[in-house]
């Protein structure tokens, strides 16, 4: 049971939402930079939770990346007990309903893959995707704002009222109780070459024609800001 937790959680929770969404602020924003740097905090949270997890099932493993991670430390890890996370004093009063944004993540992929099985696009980054939805979730998702798109690692996110949603919306949640309508559309804009975004704004800076305006924020500016995702 133990192995299948934490397997689940490096498959399912890391690699199939967190970490896929993290690799955009740390391959884009500045290295010194709070987006980034934050990232790297967070992860190393995490590696010293699951370092120790998996130091009993395997232990050589374990050791190999106990002798790689930075700061004083017993000789082993075997020696150690279970580490601390930080507390709720770090963690924002505001807080999003996770749960819901994966649900609804999971429905924005199907309607990616679609567009993506019909040629349309040839990764999620070649995508637009409105999401048409019910209060409360439209209060959820508009707290995003233009970080939305980096939950659905699309070019472009907007979210709508769903009493302006179109015939062609898709039903997130098929049956009664869907909450949100779905339409996903091949991204127009030019293709950004540092981030892969396809956005409006890409060439509008003469010193820089081919990137978008955030990575021109991130290369030759102070650097961007998040605060969700």
């Amino acid at each position: 049971l133990i192995y299948q937790k934490i397997h689940n959680f490096c498959i399912m929770d890391l690699g199939g939402f967190y970490l896929d969404i993290l690799k955009d602020r740390l391959y884009t924003t500045p290295a010194g930079s709070l987006p980034r740097r934050s990232a790297q905090s967070a992860m190393f949270v995490i590696l010293e939770a699951m370092v120790r997890w998996l130091a009993p099932v395997l232990s050589f493993t374990a050791e190999e990346i106990w002798k790689f991670m930075p700061g004083e430390r017993a000789e082993s890890v075997l020696l150690e007990t279970w580490t601390q996370v930080p507390g709720p004093a770090l963690v924002k009063s505001q807080q999003v309903d996770w749960n819901r944004i994966i649900t609804l993540r999971a429905a924005v992929s199907r309607e990616l893959e679609k567009l993506r099985t019909q040629g349309s696009i040839g990764a999620p980054l070649d995508a637009t995707v409105d999401v048409y939805c019910m209060p409360p979730l439209f209060d959820t998702l508009a707290l995003f704002g233009q970080e939305l798109r980096f939950v659905w690692i699309t070019s472009e996110a907007r979210v709508l009222p769903a009493t302006g949603r179109p015939p062609e919306a898709v039903a997130a949640i098929e049956g009664e109780g869907n909450e949100a309508w779905i339409l996903a559309s091949p991204a127009s804009s030019a293709k950004c070459v540092r981030c892969w975004h396809k956005r409006a704004d890409v060439g509008h800076d003469a010193r820089h024609p081919e990137l978008c305006g955030r990575c021109i924020i991130n290369v030759d500016g102070p650097g961007e800001h998040r605060q969700y995702a």
